[in-house]
């Protein structure tokens, strides 16, 4: 007895950790993973519209957050893995006929993408998610990654494949061929196509109201439960998102709808809708690319296995007799680096569509965004061999790459984090300096997968994944050789040809300049709410996308141009502006313009602003804008008037803040309200409905590259928002700056108006790099080069020295402030990474490869005839309450 009762504790460890793997591998299991059955029984989760973006941005950032939880301290390996099993399971689709009712999820992990799932995820990258911080993501966003990264394909019958469907064909038709003459730059921008949206918003209104018809005749509902929680904002949508000059449809049958679609036959059948929908897909300036394939590629780069196919096979012994036997003729081993990227998918060609089409093998399979300022639908062109997609293909080369090259980059950056590694390779500057970045995948392909690896890998991987998928027919191992180099063979001749995606000069922003242009910003957004809801949305989404949002750079505010109330709070998160700004939300909103309330509110935020500066001593070290978007509102003489004497006096208090407009109509009436007409004031038309996203690039670039350019502020924070200096003192910012990057300043006279000792600006290297510091008083952009005039711009190289700016009498001969000139300096670190290692590991750095540096400010000063213009105010205020109170 007291042998089997010390044998207890054992037991029970054993079964302890039994249990806990058994928890750990929850998504290799053949139903939906308890931890994502929230995203499918929540309508409000589930629902496509209801999504966050599916975007790159989107799942940097919240790859980003996760990263930034004290108690969660991980390594790229490590939350790799723990995403992927936390969140990624491939092949959930819905169950034909099946309703959402009480205890029964009509969704389960059935299509053909799981085998594959689970032998990637069960044997070549094992791991869990034990430990993960759930709570630090909303539901929602939870969700995203879930969506993001779980590859499955709809095939459903929708009800809109007459409409959309057809568009989507003639956009395939109209794809323009990669090779492009470079010279002519109005083709080089035509090949910005991508995968970009096909449908206008009207012909959407149209297409929900069919659906919504469709739903109810053919029982497609998710219940009745969430088809009535869901109706009467899709009903709100589909009326309000309407135009006003839109054609009235007719009310038609729903019976006579269905039977007049030839694209639509009975749900019953489990036809294939035209136009499949793909999920675990997001979206790139350069391609579509399946999420989940890029994170597991990384993964298995960091703890890389090549296993016998022996012991990858299931517990059979005839099978691994027939394998033992096969294996003295020609051994095959998978490489899980293949496995979870090109050869994995390959596999499912091979055994899925080449038995059915020998002598027509195809691989790829391209599609189109519904949207790709809010990219939640990616439909697909065919609907026939889509066991690996365009998003797919672009997936695998891409993890294929990062996997080939990361544990080079890791050794050389040792802190090398997930959201950074996404964030230099889905970028123009690429990892770390090297041509290894999304723009040049095609041209990487034939380096990172030798035609010869891809065929025996495909091979070994297609012989694991026959003994595990149920089929329709059986392939023997001679025919899964042959099958298998025949679809690596396809898949070599379809990349250098087919996949047409944008190239790295094709998507730049400014053309034949290598420079990197990062926004750092304080940005209110105030909107007039009589915008159509689906215009401002987008505009407002792409500009966000555009500049940077995040701790490393923008932070931002939106508000409302009527009543200058907040709309969306100060954030540095893209995700609180996508569920935060909706179609219910807008409705409630006042429309119109009141400039007095803008400017009221811009002093009041920024006042807030600068006080919080001073009691966290900080130089801010960003800029400061109001960017304000008008409609077709006008400005009232009385407004007009009050507003152009509130402006003076704001930039009296707050000097550094830019207003821009970015108007509708005639915007040239807001001239008289900005700094630099031809500079700060913008056009914006109401979104037509051809292709969309072209107009809001072509609307939205110009305000962008206006941002990018406004030099980011140096501010005494001892002045605070009363500009009242107490003390006197020195003041330091780290700042940071990535190769080939260039990062602006502006000190404003009001710190440096009068005369005073020992008062300067120094520029400290920290000895990461060789820096250029240039200075000027009068060219705002200073750089080193010789499309400038030099003689007023003084440059220096630091690298562990610093550059003194003495301000000591700067302004001498200037009687007021606006007459002196601000001083305006730019660090830029000019050339590519060349370091063995990288040593920028603060929090700050958005980049290993980053240099930082100091600005430093000694005995700067508060000088602001604001202050004088409030106290003359006031005591002529007290005289008038002394004579009333004599009378």
């Amino acid at each position: 007895m007291n042998s089997k009762a010390a044998l207890l504790p054992l037991i029970a460890i054993l079964l302890g950790a039994l249990v806990e793997y058994a928890h750990g591998q929850e998504n290799v299991q053949t139903r939906v993973a308890p931890s994502l059955i929230e995203c499918y029984n929540r309508p409000e989760l589930f629902e496509r519209d209801e999504r966050l973006p599916m975007t790159m941005n989107m799942l940097i950032e919240l790859i980003r957050k996760v990263e930034d939880v004290p108690e969660y301290r991980v390594d790229i390996r490590q939350l790799t893995i723990a995403l992927l099993h936390r969140f990624r399971q491939d092949g959930i689709v819905r169950a034909s006929g099946v309703q959402n009712i009480a205890g029964v999820l009509p969704f389960s992990p059935s299509g053909f993408h799981f085998t594959k799932h689970r032998i990637l995820f069960s044997r070549l990258l094992p791991g869990n998610a034990l430990g993960f911080p759930n709570a630090t993501l909303t539901a929602q966003e939870r969700c995203a990654l879930h969506f993001m990264m779980s590859s499955s394909i709809d095939t459903m019958i929708r009800g809109d494949e007459g409409q959309r469907c057809s568009q989507l064909s003639q956009y395939r038709a109209a794809r323009v061929p990669r090779e492009l003459d470079m010279k002519d730059k109005s083709k080089l921008r035509s090949n910005y196509l991508g995968d970009i949206e096909m449908l206008a918003q009207p012909e959407m209104n149209q297409i929900r109201k069919q659906i919504k018809k469709l739903k109810q005749s053919a029982r497609l509902e998710m219940g009745e439960d969430e088809e009535q929680a869901g109706e009467d904002e899709a009903d709100l949508a589909a009326v309000a998102d309407e135009e006003p000059e839109a054609v009235e449809e007719q009310e038609q049958d729903p019976e006579h709808e269905l039977s007049a679609d030839t694209s639509l036959v009975d749900i019953a059948s489990n036809a294939i809708s035209a136009c499949p929908v793909e999920n675990g897909v997001v979206f790139t300036r350069w391609g579509t690319v399946s999420a989940g394939t890029v994170l597991a590629g990384i993964a298995a780069g960091l703890e890389p296995q090549s296993v016998q196919l022996r012991d990858l096979m299931p517990r059979s012994g005839q099978m691994r007799s027939q394998i033992r036997s096969r294996q003295q003729v020609q051994p095959m081993r998978v490489d899980n680096l293949w496995a979870a990227t090109i050869s994995g998918d390959l596999a499912e060609v091979t055994l899925l569509h080449v038995p059915s089409s020998p002598n027509n093998i195809q691989v790829g399979a391209a599609g189109a965004w519904n949207h790709t300022v809010s990219p939640r639908w990616f439909f697909l062109s065919q609907r026939t061999a889509l066991e690996m997609t365009d998003a797919e293909i672009r997936g695998g080369i891409d993890g294929l790459v990062l996997a080939t090259n990361i544990a080079e980059w890791r050794n050389r950056a040792n802190t090398l984090r997930l959201s950074q590694l996404l964030d230099m390779y889905y970028s123009e500057r690429g990892v770390f300096g090297s041509p290894m970045r999304s723009c040049n995948r095609r041209d990487q392909f034939s380096t990172v997968a030798p035609i010869q690896t891809m065929r025996d890998q495909a091979a070994a991987f297609s012989s694991i994944l026959d003994k595990e998928m149920q089929m329709a027919f059986t392939v023997d191992q001679n025919a899964i050789i042959q099958f298998s180099g025949s679809a690596a063979d396809a898949l070599a001749s379809y990349v250098p040809s087919n996949l047409n995606d944008p190239s790295c000069e094709a998507t730049s922003i400014t053309p034949n300049d290598d420079t990197v242009w990062r926004t750092a910003a304080d940005l209110f957004i105030y909107i007039d709410v009589s915008w159509p809801y689906n215009d401002i949305y987008s505009v407002v989404g792409n500009l966000l996308d555009g500049v940077d949002v995040g701790r490393f750079g923008t932070r931002y505010t939106v508000l409302s141009a009527q009543t200058g109330e907040v709309i969306v709070n100060s954030t540095l998160f893209l995700a609180d502006f996508h569920s935060t700004f909706t179609l219910a939300l807008y409705q409630t909103l006042q429309s119109g313009l009141n400039l007095p309330n803008v400017i009221r509110s811009l002093r009041e935020h920024s006042v807030q602003l600068m006080t919080t500066e001073r009691q966290t001593a900080s130089m801010s070290g960003r800029s400061k804008i109001g960017l304000v978007m008008p409609n077709m509102a006008a400005v009232s003489e009385g407004d007009s008037n009050w507003a152009v004497q509130q402006l003076a006096i704001l930039r009296e208090e707050v000097p550094d803040l830019r207003m821009l407009f970015f108007a509708g109509g005639s915007h040239t009436r807001f001239n008289r309200f900005v700094r630099e007409e031809s500079r700060d004031v913008f056009p914006l038309r109401e979104l037509g409905s051809g292709a969309v996203i072209d107009a809001v690039n072509v609307q939205t670039l110009p305000v962008i590259q206006r941002i990018q350019r406004e030099p980011r502020r140096i501010v005494n924070p001892r002045c605070g928002g009363d500009w009242v200096q107490a003390d006197w003192g020195s003041n330091t910012i780290n700042q940071y700056v990535e190769p080939q990057g260039v990062v602006f300043y502006r000190l404003h006279p009001n710190y440096f108006f009068r005369a005073g000792d020992n008062r300067r600006i120094r520029i400290q290297g920290h000895g990461f790099a060789p820096l250029t510091v240039c200075q000027s008083r009068w060219v705002q952009l200073p750089r080193s080069n010789a499309t400038q005039n030099m003689d007023v711009i003084n440059c220096r190289v630091v690298n562990s020295d610093s550059v003194d700016i003495d301000l000591s009498n700067a302004c001498d001969g200037h009687t007021v402030i606006h007459s002196c000139p601000p001083l305006f300096f730019s660090v830029e670190f000019a050339v590519r990474s060349q370091q063995n290692a990288f040593r920028c590991t603060d929090n700050e750095c958005r980049f290993p490869d980053m240099a930082r540096f100091a600005v430093m400010a000694d005995n700067l000063g508060c000088f602001s005839s604001a202050g004088k213009a409030i106290s003359s105010l006031v005591v002529l205020l007290v005289a008038l309450v002394a004579v009333f109170f004599r009378q």
